[in-house]
């Protein structure tokens, strides 16, 4: 038996072959349905924009400003608190329904997640970042 044959026989009876073959039936199946959807959603669908549609707002507004302008970063801030709360509600939800069934290690995780989301609101509201002054 020669080198070449040892490697195939290898790769015909690999543990990576095995797991991983319906990996790469599932990309390929994923790229062609997107080529598909991408492609039937191009030819089946009317490409026929008028000039209202192709204006720069639909709304009839002109723009009245720059587009370059600052913008305040207060807006993002917010938005990336809600979604640190909102996550925190996503997670304190599944504890608390099954608080019951859970041993100490559960319980005392979520107490430090919570202790140190704690900490970052009462950071946040130290350093006034949810005010708008």
């Amino acid at each position: 038996m020669n080198y070449s044959s040892k490697i195939m026989l290898f790769l015909d009876n690999s543990l990576v072959k095995k797991e991983y073959s319906i990996l790469l039936i599932f990309l390929v199946v994923a790229v062609l349905l997107t080529v598909v959807i991408v492609a039937a959603s191009y030819f089946l669908a009317r490409q026929n924009p008028d000039a209202e549609k192709l204006s720069a707002y639909e709304c009839g507004f002109e723009p009245y400003e720059d587009t370059r302008h600052v913008f305040d970063v207060k807006f993002c801030v917010i938005a990336i608190l809600f979604l640190i709360f909102d996550i925190e509600i996503m997670f304190l939800i599944p504890w608390c329904i099954s608080l019951s069934k859970l041993d100490l290690l559960g319980f005392w995780s979520m107490i430090d997640f919570l202790i140190e989301l704690g900490l970052g609101f009462f950071y946040v509201w130290y350093v006034n970042a949810l005010n708008w002054d």
